[in-house]
């Protein structure tokens, strides 16, 4: 169960930083424009080594190729930083060094791939330039994000954030219904509101989640499992809570998308 429960975290987690990745035009196009000027330059000996046609599609694996666990090194790195309270000048130099490592992995397999390994001696230097590379994009990337903040589909904040303390305002996960009040849970902590269960239902947005039970809402990015408990069927979050899934709402689950 718990090995079970850390891998569907994993996978929500590496989901929703690739999501992040390539969820706003700026950054792809950052990401297509790198590939097209590290193939056009031929860095790192690479223009001698390679034929055009090879280069450009060397350059856009290595790319692409890396972009994935860096993102995914930044992705957790940036969220613990939240919760830490760390100084957000630290957090790219450190995440920068910490993702140099699979970079330089996938750099590398990339290189073998076309013939040309950077070998054992070449690993230390390789991990440097990562770093620096790393480091350079991702400073860049950040100072872009104030333009970069806009999704391509992007859904304005759900009403009910801002009946909460800020902060508690994050990322919705589940609401659940108590007497009179209704309990946000969110990836920032819980908040208990005074409101009927109906209207926070409102409140959260037609297409950020679905109601799951009479007294259960969740968020559909936040569902990573379906399980039988007792013979019963619950869903498990991304925050590790197990939530009731009732017989009369689950054709309303399953069109919404919600993860079976």
């Amino acid at each position: 169960m718990p090995a079970e429960f850390a891998n569907n975290t994993l996978r929500a987690v590496f989901a929703e930083a690739v999501a992040e990745l390539f969820g706003t035009r700026r950054r792809v196009c950052v990401l297509v424009l790198i590939a097209l000027l590290t193939g056009l330059v031929g860095p790192f000996g690479t223009d001698m080594h390679f034929l055009e046609v090879q280069r450009y599609l060397y350059w856009a694996l290595i790319v692409f190729g890396t972009a994935i666990p860096v993102q995914l090194v930044f992705f957790v790195v940036e969220r613990a930083r939240r919760r830490m309270g760390w100084p957000a000048v630290i957090w790219v130099p450190m995440a920068s060094v910490v993702a140099a490592l699979p970079a330089m992995t996938v750099v590398n397999g990339i290189a073998c791939a076309f013939g040309s390994c950077i070998g054992r001696a070449g690993m230390a230097e390789l991990y440097v330039q990562c770093a620096v590379v790393i480091l350079s994009i991702g400073t860049m990337i950040k100072l872009l994000s104030p333009a970069d903040a806009t999704p391509i589909a992007a859904a304005p904040e759900p009403m009910l954030l801002r009946r909460l303390p800020g902060a508690r305002r994050g990322r919705l996960i589940r609401l659940a219904a108590q007497d009179h009040y209704v309990e946000v849970i969110t990836d920032q902590g819980r908040s208990l509101v005074g409101m009927r269960f109906k209207d926070a239902i409102e409140e959260t947005g037609a297409k950020t989640g679905v109601q799951v039970h009479r007294s259960h809402w969740v968020a559909r990015a936040a569902v990573v499992a379906r399980r039988n408990v007792d013979g019963r069927a619950v869903l498990e979050l991304t925050d590790g809570s197990l939530v009731p899934l009732g017989r009369t709402f689950r054709q309303k689950a399953s069109e919404a998308g919600v993860l079976f």
